[in-house]
């Protein structure tokens, strides 16, 4: 299959994506025949930052709303690629959204659409894509596979309303990052929930600074160069962090004093 936005697909560092891809799309236009719309990349390698440890991120319109019936063939294709003995392939990442709903302001954030986890092929119901920041990402930087392209389909975000989405998202992270840190073993205070907050409020603070949805590497980036020098050493020691998750060794991993934790203390003791 020859995709619309062919020239986007990037190369490296997993030459085998596009395969996956290929073979990914072709299932599901097969499967859903004309009820089909599009099918999209979103997430980081819409957005040009691609690297070994992003996850695959995809979206498929449709035109009318599938149903628990409707997806058993699709979970069956996202196992068959699962298969597949390749890193993009056991790291897809998306959901299924009927155009109605895409275009359905008032259930932003609210309506379940059918997702599948990173590198899950269980089917699950979730908000995780009924965003207005993956909207925004869709519309503006998505990458078109199969179908018409997403700023024909979707008119432009109001950002207002994506700004309020990200100021809100802070506010539950942070409650939920405090709960959890003196707790026993969780996602938010392991290795991987530390710095992933430290990073995901990065990406979002560069959100609200730019009106645009970039990358947790965009943000970083933007972070060391924006925000106070004390923070530099978090920053850095939370982007090391990130390396290597696409092993799963750090999720359920006990944070310790690892050399970024002791250069943050180094410098807390010397401004003492």
């Amino acid at each position: 299959m020859k995709f619309l936005d062919d020239t986007r697909i990037p190369d490296h560092p997993y030459p085998e994506l596009r395969e996956v891809l290929n073979d990914h799309a072709n299932k599901i236009a097969a499967e859903l025949g004309e009820n089909l719309v599009g099918i999209y990349l979103i997430g980081s390698i819409a957005a040009g930052d691609f690297d070994l440890n992003s996850d695959v991120d995809f979206l498929v319109v449709t035109i009318n709303e599938l149903t628990e019936a409707n997806m058993k063939p699709l979970q069956d294709i996202q196992i068959k690629i699962h298969q597949m003995d390749c890193y993009p392939a056991k790291h897809l990442e998306g959901s299924y959204i009927s155009l109605g709903d895409l275009n359905e302001w008032s259930t932003v954030g609210q309506k379940k659409l059918y997702y599948f986890d990173n590198g899950s092929t269980t089917i699950e119901k979730s908000t995780h894509d009924n965003q207005w920041h993956v909207r925004w990402i869709l519309r503006e930087r998505g990458i078109t596979l199969v179908g018409p392209k997403p700023e024909t389909i979707l008119p432009p975000i109001p950002l207002e309303e994506m700004y309020d989405e990200i100021k809100t998202t802070m506010l539950q992270v942070m409650k939920l990052f405090q709960d959890e840190i003196d707790r026993p073993l969780s996602f938010w205070n392991s290795r991987f929930g530390q710095s992933f907050t430290v990073l995901t409020y990065c990406r979002m603070l560069h959100m609200l600074q730019t009106g645009t949805v970039q990358s947790k590497k965009a943000g970083v980036k933007w972070a060391k160069e924006f925000l106070e020098p004390k923070w530099a050493g978090l920053i850095e020691g939370a982007w090391e962090e990130r390396e290597g998750v696409r092993f799963g060794i750090k999720i359920g991993d006990v944070p310790k004093e690892n050399k970024w934790n002791n250069r943050n203390n180094r410098k807390r003791q010397r401004a003492r």
